[in-house]
C-alpha cells in the first residue's frame, strides 16, 4: 500500500500548540479491503491523540465520508475532529477554500460554514438524558456538595456523544476537581453510562462548567473528563461537549434567554489553552439551532508507511 498523507492541526486554537490536536488522514482512493476498520483504530491509537480521523472519499456536491477514532473505539461524531477536518478539506485535501461543504459521519451529515478562515458545525438534534444527584458528583469529583450550583439540574445530554453538563460555582472549586479512576469507572458502572451496560455502547463522560473564567472576555470556564484506555482523560477542547452545553444552556435558560452567543475557555488546567464559540437558540417549533465555531492552527503534513 502507498504511503498515506495525514496532517495534524490544532483546533480550537488562537495559537499553535494550543487547543486539541487532531490528525487527518487522507484514504481517498484506497480500497475498503486495503483499509480495515481495526488497521484504522491501530493508526489512532498509534498517534494517540484524542481523535483521529479518515476521509474516505466525497465532494462538496456529495459531502465528504469521514470516521471518527479515539484510540480505544470508533465514535460516530465529536467537535473539534469534524472542525479540523473541514478545514484540512478546505486547505489541503481538496482545497474547496471557505465554500459550505458536508461532512458525513456516523451521527448523518454535518454541515460546515464558515465566518472567514474559521469553520462553523451545525450539530444534531439533542437528546436530553437523565438527572443526577449533586451530592454524589460532588463526592466524585473530589469536591464539597456545596461546590455544586443546585439552582441547576446535573443532566445528561447528548448530540452524538454523551455528557453529563455539571454547573460549579466558581473557578476556584473548577481547579480543586480530582477523579480517581477506580471511582469514576464505578461510578459510569453503577449508572449504566459505561461502555459495556449502556444503550449506546459509549462511555458518557463528564463537562463541568461555572460562570467565572480566567479571561474576562470569555462567559464560560469548562473542563472536560472522560473515560479511556482504563484511564482518566481530560480534554482540552471538547466541541461535542459544547453543542451539548449549549443545549443545556438553552433548554434551562441558563442566561435566561433561548438565543445565546457566548465563548468557552476550557484547556487551562492541562497546559493547552482553548477558545470554544457557542452560538444557539431553540426555535418557534421547538428546534434547536446549535453552532460551535473555532480557528484552527496548521502544524505539520506527512505520511504513513
Amino acid at each position: 500500500m502507498a504511503p498515506i498523507p495525514f496532517y495534524i492541526v490544532d483546533v480550537f486554537a488562537a495559537h499553535r500548540y494550543q487547543g486539541n490536536q487532531l490528525a487527518v488522514f487522507d484514504v481517498r482512493g484506497i480500497p475498503p479491503e486495503n483499509l480495515q476498520m481495526d488497521q484504522m483504530q491501530a493508526m489512532a491509537r498509534e498517534i494517540n491523540f484524542q481523535e483521529t480521523t479518515f476521509v474516505l472519499g466525497g465532494s462538496l456536491e456529495m459531502g465528504f465520508d469521514v470516521r471518527i477514532f479515539t484510540p480505544e473505539y470508533e465514535i460516530p461524531f465529536a467537535g473539534h475532529p469534524t472542525l479540523g477536518t473541514a478545514w484540512v478539506l478546505a486547505h489541503r485535501i481538496a482545497n474547496t477554500g471557505a465554500a459550505p461543504l458536508r461532512l458525513n459521519l456516523g451521527v448523518g451529515p454535518i454541515p460546515i460554514r464558515w465566518e472567514g478562515d474559521m469553520p462553523w458545525l451545525r450539530a444534531a438534534q439533542p437528546n436530553f438524558g437523565p438527572l443526577f444527584n449533586a451530592t454524589d458528583l460532588a463526592q466524585l469529583l473530589h469536591l464539597s456538595p456545596d461546590d455544586i450550583d443546585n439552582s441547576l439540574p446535573i443532566e445528561r445530554v447528548s448530540t452524538g456523544l454523551l455528557y453529563v453538563i455539571v454547573p460549579v460555582k466558581s473557578l476556584e472549586a473548577m481547579r480543586r476537581i480530582r477523579l480517581d479512576v477506580g471511582e469514576l469507572e464505578a461510578w459510569l458502572l453503577r449508572h449504566q453510562q459505561h461502555k459495556t451496560n449502556s444503550l449506546e455502547r459509549l462511555h458518557t463522560s463528564l463537562y463541568l462548567f461555572c460562570q467565572e473564567t480566567y479571561q474576562a472576555d470569555n462567559q464560560l470556564n469548562a473542563r472536560m473528563f472522560c473515560f479511556e484506555q482504563g484511564k482518566v482523560a481530560e480534554d482540552p477542547a471538547t466541541g461535542s461537549a459544547g453543542s451539548c452545553l449549549l443545549a443545556y444552556l438553552l433548554k434551562n435558560q441558563v442566561l435566561g434567554v433561548y438565543l445565546v452567543r457566548l465563548r468557552v475557555e476550557q484547556g487551562y488546567e492541562v497546559g493547552r489553552p482553548s477558545l470554544l464559540e457557542l452560538d444557539g437558540a431553540i426555535t418557534d417549533t421547538g428546534e434547536y439551532l446549535l453552532h460551535i465555531g473555532g480557528q484552527v492552527q496548521y502544524v505539520a503534513r506527512g505520511e504513513w508507511g
